[in-house]
């Protein structure tokens, strides 16, 4: 007799236009803008438009918990299934309405998620809240760990954020209240027809039966390895069009659910037109003259990081922030060897570019 089987569930899908989603994604990202290459220059535009004060307001709620979404993710976690139909007051009710010790612990469990997503060491992917909370009353170890996830706000204003759910609270409503009169309720208006274009014409098209291939439909983008990983306990996918992402995606899990953010401004014009939608990484990608200089370097050969920051003489960091964007891209390949990253052209993906070029020309 032969064995039973029970395979998982298929994923299902949802493309949304979102305005809680939407609001607090582009706080994100407008927080995040300096330290990644190829996000939108909208972003940059609105990060300009705030007043310093406001602008350092929201960045530090923003990513206190050191990754740029993770606090926000939290955030999304707690809206109700309804959220896609929710107007900004509405929205704001509902961050309202939200008891102040939810806050706290979405601060901790924000910081939490730091852990288990930077570090290898079993003991901190385990790491309780409670924890995180009671390891704040110890400066040293707590600047040590907020460090280790990466979060470059100052250790006692962490401490403070997470001890005051209240305090917390009403510092995120007023900042994202400012956040949505100064500049994105307008940009939102502006911007609604194309988000509401880009997820009618992907609802209406035959994805294929896979995650994995759909997320390449969709995204013009190989799955990342951060992704990749959750396959296993994803069963529904939000897809939500953002105007700002450029070549990369954002997400946000949680329980079972991936809400994945993709670039809409590359979503065809009308049905009928050439689908270009796979040019724009690459294209966004080896637009700028210091990675067309890093792609020269690599012709025929791969390099270290270290050996192409050495050439190029500019910072580690800036060089760092070119790399990801055309690895992210699908221009670079990359190959471990112990703690070292050596690069090289991902030959195939410039092949493509080509023909689908000739094929629009």
């Amino acid at each position: 007799m032969p064995d039973l089987i029970q395979g998982p569930a298929p994923v299902g899908y949802q493309f949304m236009v979102s305005l809680p989603l939407s609001v607090l994604s582009t706080a994100s990202l407008l927080c995040a803008a300096p330290r990644f290459e190829g996000l939108a220059e909208r972003l940059h535009e609105m990060r300009a438009a705030l007043a310093p004060p406001l602008r350092d307001e929201l960045c530090l709620l923003m990513t206190f918990a050191g990754g740029y979404q993770r606090f926000s993710e939290q955030i999304m976690a707690h809206l109700p299934t309804n959220a896609s139909d929710m107007g900004f007051d509405e929205f704001l009710a509902h961050l309202e309405a939200t008891p102040d010790i939810h806050y706290q612990w979405m601060a901790l469990r924000a910081l939490a998620r730091g852990s288990a997503a930077d570090s290898n060491d079993l003991q901190d992917r385990r790491k309780a809240p409670a924890e995180l909370f009671d390891l704040a009353g110890s400066p040293d170890e707590w600047a040590e760990y907020l460090r280790r996830i990466e979060s470059e706000a100052d250790p006692p204003v962490v401490a403070k954020l997470i001890a005051d759910g209240g305090e917390l609270k009403r510092r995120l409503l007023d900042a994202l209240t400012q956040f949505w009169q100064v500049v994105y309720a307008e940009e939102f208006e502006a911007t609604r027809s194309i988000m509401v274009r880009s997820a009618a014409h992907q609802q209406s098209r035959r994805l294929p039966a896979t995650f994995r291939d759909t997320f390449v439909a969709v995204t013009g983008r190989m799955m990342p390895e951060r992704i990749t990983a959750l396959i296993p306990v994803i069963r529904f996918v939000h897809f939500v069009p953002s105007c700002y992402v450029g070549p990369y995606v954002a997400f946000s899990h949680y329980r079972d659910e991936l809400v994945l953010f993709y670039n809409c401004r590359s979503t065809p014009p009308r049905p009928d037109a050439p689908d270009g939608t796979a040019l724009y990484p690459p294209l966004k990608a080896l637009a700028d003259e210091t990675r067309l200089q890093i792609l020269t370097m690599l012709r025929g050969k791969e390099m270290y990081a270290q050996e192409i920051v050495d050439h190029l003489q500019i910072s580690q960091p800036a060089v760092s922030r070119h790399l990801n964007l055309m690895a992210t891209a699908g221009v670079l390949k990359i190959r471990r060897d112990g703690n070292a990253k050596f690069y090289s052209i991902d030959t195939e993906t410039l092949a493509r570019v080509v023909d689908t070029l000739r094929l629009l020309g």
